[in-house]
């Protein structure tokens, strides 16, 4: 179809429908599938200047209905060619055999030439200042450019057959891209009329719900670095479905329900969606002081504020919320949640849960069954249940005699230093990593050993090609940290469990590697990595692991660290307000089991 002709129709297209939700067909799936990869293909590996400045999400936005409507794959690709062609001219879309001419490829002459090159991604990144100068203040240098070179530059950066990538769309369409375009084809203008732009997305319609799932699919099939991980989501499969349930999503919960079931295919507690504020920034609310755990599949009550005492004791099981079964509610709250195994997922599902149901009203009724089997109703304000960051306990206590409990928490350096009389003279220490560690234990554990201690690396992504083809990364040298003085030479116990990951599996992998203590508790969240961000659709705020680590001791990302010995707290010891980890590293230290 003539560049004109096609621009005029992409124009001519409706920014927005009003129907209502209504399911996908199969058909309709297939045909938004395909376009879902094309776009990201053409958006973050297409270098034409103009290209890169277009507004993608009026593009899918745009697009969607016509794609919708095609009812073969000959027609499918004749639509996406007449939507497409236009924003990326020398991309190619065939059938098996259907004559179609071959992309425009470079031929390597003196230059220049461009090409995309990213360091994970730095684009996408509109209307987030504060997440922008946070990376740039920690040396994370995410960044993506249209790179020139020279001819023989570019020449060894995309040898023969490399400068244009190929994919399936579908099992019949395939797409041809080049990666690499001359000055003139780097420079030259688009033959197109988007129109009306679309400022943010939202769930007002069809077509937007279904462009913030694209987007957000997109980010990770091309931008994350763990690619096992990927493979064993199969990503590419789940995407169909993901786009069924935004189709039929009628609020903004609903899609962000069908983002967050998408992004929960991945064992990655770094994953996240949700709205984006001004900043981009998320506020972190007060502790909730009425805790919930999952005991022997149950949600029961393990720490209670004052002003429920003693209506409310520890033990107590939450059985219903607002009538509805809380075993319901945590089946549908752990499809949303990324975690290394449904168990897991399940388990933090009943710790989120009062942040879940805050997103709903600013009260609920809850239906409580104590030890006697006896049910109650009450009915609570959510900030009656809201707890304080203040007054809290300090972060070394002795336990027993002899035995001291160390916060890796809230720990800062000052704080070791004050101890340190204390934590030389005790007979052992357990160390509780249980909760993100503070920055200052990587200059602690240097006094637990007397060999020097080598961290993990980190490796940025270099990427010139879609979907990590002939991927690069460029590492950073671990750091080698030195025996300090004084040296603590009690034997240790370092608990951990599902929020033991990022910074927090650093430590325990140092641990494990180096031997410096035994490591008890539950496996740990099976993440680590620097994190990176995007905008989607200047509406949502997606996190994502940028920046992969090149662990010493064997990869444990989407899989968690195992502990030398395993612990599961029993409905007995939460009733009886005991921490079951706590209380099995007391009876291994008391027995001077010395940790290998």
């Amino acid at each position: 179809m003539h560049f004109l002709h096609s621009a005029l129709l992409l124009a001519a297209l409706p920014l927005a429908t009003s129907a209502a939700p209504r399911p996908l067909t199969a058909r309709e799936t297939r045909n938004l599938s395909a376009l879902t990869k094309l776009v990201g293909d053409a958006k973050y590996f297409y270098p034409n200047r103009h290209t890169a400045r277009l507004s993608w999400e009026t593009v899918l936005v745009r697009s969607i209905p016509a794609v919708r409507r095609a009812r073969t794959d000959v027609a499918l690709t004749r639509t996406l060619d007449s939507l497409l062609r236009p924003l990326a001219p020398e991309i190619r879309l065939s059938l098996p055999n259907s004559p179609t001419a071959p992309a425009a490829l470079a031929t390597m002459g003196t230059g220049p030439y461009y090409f995309w090159e990213h360091h994970s991604l730095g684009q996408d990144k509109t209307g987030l200042p504060v997440a922008r100068l946070m990376l740039r203040l920690a040396g994370i240098p995410y960044a993506s450019t249209i790179r020139a070179a020279s001819g023989a530059v570019a020449d060894s950066l995309f040898p023969s057959g490399q400068r244009r990538y190929t994919a399936a769309l579908t099992d019949s369409m395939r797409l041809e891209l080049p990666l690499v375009l001359t000055e003139a084809q780097y420079r030259r203008r688009l033959s197109y009329r988007l129109g009306r732009r679309v400022r943010r997305l939202s769930a007002a319609t069809p077509e937007q719900r279904l462009a913030t799932v694209m987007l957000t699919w997109n980010i990770l099939q091309h931008f994350y670095p763990y690619r096992a991980v990927l493979e064993r989501a199969q990503w590419e499969a789940v995407l169909p479905a993901a786009l069924q349930q935004a189709a039929q999503a009628a609020t903004e919960a609903e899609l962000l329900a069908a983002c967050r079931t998408l992004l929960a295919h991945l064992p990655d507690r770094h994953v996240a969606i949700g709205p984006k504020t001004r900043t981009g920034l998320r506020i972190v609310d007060p502790p909730w002081a009425l805790q919930l755990v999952l005991v022997e599949d149950q949600v029961v009550v393990r720490q209670i504020p004052a002003a429920l005492q003693p209506a409310v004791a520890r033990g107590t099981v939450l059985t219903h919320v607002n009538g509805q079964s809380v075993g319901f509610i945590i089946d549908t709250l752990q499809t949303h949640i990324p975690a290394t195994s449904p168990a897991v997922a399940r388990q933090l599902a009943a710790e989120q849960l009062l942040t879940n149901l805050t997103t709903r009203a600013p009260a609920a009724t809850f239906t409580l069954r104590d030890s006697l089997g006896h049910s109650t109703i009450a009915r609570w304000p959510f900030r009656q249940l809201r707890g304080s960051l203040y007054n809290q306990a300090p972060p070394v206590q002795e336990l027993v005699p002899g035995l001291v409990y160390v916060d890796a928490a809230r720990l800062r350096y000052p704080d070791f230093e004050r101890a340190l009389p204390q934590l030389q003279a005790a007979q052992g220490l357990v160390i509780d990593v249980r909760q993100r560690p503070h920055y200052d234990l990587l200059r602690i554990l240097p006094h637990f050993t007397q060999q020097p201690l080598l961290t993990d690396s980190l490796a940025m992504p270099l990427l010139r090609q879609p979907a990590f083809s002939q991927a690069e990364f460029e590492g950073e040298k671990s750091a080698r940290k030195l025996p300090q003085l004084p040296f603590i030479a009690a034997p240790k116990v370092f608990l951990v469990g599902p929020h033991t990951y990022s910074y927090g599996e650093t430590i325990a992998e140092l641990v494990r590697r180096h031997q410096l203590g035994l490591l008890l508790g539950q496996t740990t969240g099976g993440t680590n990595g620097e994190m990176n961000f995007a905008a989607i659709g200047r509406a949502y705020l997606l996190s994502w692991t940028g920046r992969r680590v090149v662990s010493r001791g064997g990869s444990y990302q989407g899989e968690g660290i195992t502990p030398d010995e395993a612990v599961t707290p029993t409905l007995r010891q939460v009733a009886a307000g005991r921490d079951a980890e706590i209380e099995r590293a007391v009876e291994l230290l008391q027995k001077n089991q010395r940790p290998n």
